[in-house]
């Protein structure tokens, strides 16, 4: 007898909802932490419990993928590249994301190119300087 994919709800949150992402992050300890008023999304359990979260961080001139994770359980299921389905919907040229080193091959398959940190506007390249400081083994990635 054959297997049966599970049925999973992919879904952006609305302001109201925000907790929900917070509370996922908590509870798997992830870094994550997403505002009221961001593009939000959350993948579902077939129970209805999130599974997986992401969201994109607006500033002046651009946006930051941020706060990608999946729960433990779920991984290398599809769960992730169903979330950046539903959050690629509001990428364009001026979305940025900053992922670990390992992930770069996921990332460049959805459509991010990897940057030379020298190339990177004030801005950004500021923003992920903060992020380097703090230990993390990261990339600059621009949406192409």
């Amino acid at each position: 007898m054959a297997k049966t994919q599970p049925c999973y709800r992919v879904q952006w949150l609305t302001d109201i909802e925000i907790p929900l992402a917070n509370k996922f992050y908590r509870t798997h300890g992830f870094r994550g932490k997403a505002k009221r008023h961001e593009d939000c999304g959350v993948v579902r359990s077939e129970r209805g419990e999130v599974i997986a979260c992401g969201y994109l961080r607006r500033y002046e001139t651009f946006k930051l993928l941020a706060g990608v994770a999946v729960a433990a359980d779920y991984r290398g299921q599809g769960v992730a590249r169903q979330l950046l389905a539903l959050l690629a919907e509001r990428f364009d040229s001026d979305t940025y994301t900053f992922p670990y080193a390992h992930l770069e091959p996921f990332y460049s398959s959805l459509g991010f190119k990897r940057v030379d940190v020298d190339d990177l506007s004030s801005p950004v390249g500021d923003l992920y300087r903060s992020y380097v400081k703090q230990g993390r083994a990261i990339l600059a990635m621009v949406y192409l």
